[in-house]
C-alpha cells in the first residue's frame, strides 16, 4: 500500500483535487466540501514527508492523531447522550435555534426543528417562544422572521413568538436570547431548547454557560444521510465552543 501511494501519489493527488473542484462547483463552500478539502491538503502534505529521516515529526504527528481520536470519541459520546432528548418539564421560555434559510425558504433542518416544537408550544400557549437566528449570506430575510412566519402559518399566535434576529452562532443564540429574557425582568429562567438531535448537547452546554437556571430540550430528528457529516461538524463546533469559553 505504501509503495502504491508513493508510486501513484501524483495521480492520487490529481484525483483528490479534481473531486474537490467538482464538489465545490456543485455543492458550494459548505462544511462537507471544506472538510474534504482539508483532508485533501493533509494527504498531499503528509505523503511527501520522509518519516525515516524525521522521527521527531513522526512522533508529534502520531501523538496529535491520538489526541484527536480520543477527543473525538469522548465528544461524540456526549453528543449521543442528547440525540433523543424529549424533556417534559415546564419551562419559562422556549428557544428554537435557527439553521439557515435559502432566500426566504426554510431549509429541511430548520423545518424539522420548528415541527418538533409545535406539540410543546400548542400545549403551553402561555409560554413565550423565542425564535433565534440572524441573516447570513444567501438569506433574504433574518432566519427569525422566516421561523416566526412558519409558526404563525401553523396556527401559533404571533403574540407568543419573539424574534431574536441578530445571532450568527449557537453562542450568540444563547447570549442574545438571554438578553431578551433579562429585559422582561425574569431572573434565573428555565428554558426549553429546540434544535437538531446532533446539536442538543452543545446547545445545552452553552446555555448553562450563559446563566440559565435550567436547560431542557426537545431534539428534532435529522436526515440519516446527513448524520455522519453533521456529527463530524459537531465535533469541531464543540471544540470551538470549549476554546471560546476557556479564553473569554
Amino acid at each position: 500500500m505504501k509503495k502504491f501511494i508513493r508510486e501513484k501519489g501524483l495521480i492520487l493527488d490529481l484525483i483528490f483535487i479534481a473531486c474537490f473542484v467538482f464538489f465545490l462547483v456543485f455543492w458550494g463552500w459548505n462544511f462537507a466540501v471544506k472538510f474534504y478539502g482539508m483532508i485533501t491538503v493533509v494527504f498531499i502534505v503528509l505523503r511527501r514527508i520522509d518519516y525515516q529521516k524525521h522521527i521527531l515529526l513522526k512522533r508529534i504527528l502520531l501523538t496529535g492523531f491520538g489526541i484527536v481520536a480520543v477527543s473525538f470519541v469522548i465528544i461524540e459520546a456526549l453528543v449521543f447522550t442528547q440525540l433523543n432528548a424529549n424533556d417534559p418539564e415546564e419551562a419559562d421560555y422556549v428557544i428554537i435555534l435557527g439553521s439557515g434559510i435559502k432566500g426566504t425558504e426554510l431549509t429541511l433542518t430548520l423545518k424539522q426543528r420548528l415541527d418538533a416544537s409545535l406539540d410543546y408550544i400548542r400545549s403551553h400557549p402561555q409560554t413565550p417562544v423565542i425564535v433565534s437566528g440572524g441573516q447570513g449570506p444567501g438569506e433574504s430575510i433574518p432566519e427569525a422572521l422566516a421561523m416566526k412566519n412558519y409558526l404563525v402559518d401553523q396556527g401559533i399566535s404571533p403574540t407568543q413568538v419573539i424574534m431574536e434576529d441578530r445571532s450568527t452562532s449557537t453562542q450568540e443564540n444563547m447570549a442574545f436570547s438571554k438578553k431578551i429574557i433579562d429585559a422582561s425582568g425574569l431572573e434565573h429562567p428555565e428554558i426549553m431548547i429546540v434544535t437538531s438531535d446532533y446539536h442538543m448537547f452543545r446547545s445545552k452546554y452553552l446555555a448553562a454557560k450563559n446563566g440559565y437556571a435550567a436547560e431542557y430540550g426537545i431534539s428534532a430528528p435529522s436526515p440519516g444521510y446527513l448524520k455522519p457529516i453533521n456529527m463530524i461538524r459537531e465535533y469541531f463546533g464543540t471544540i470551538k465552543a470549549l476554546l471560546y469559553l476557556l479564553t473569554r
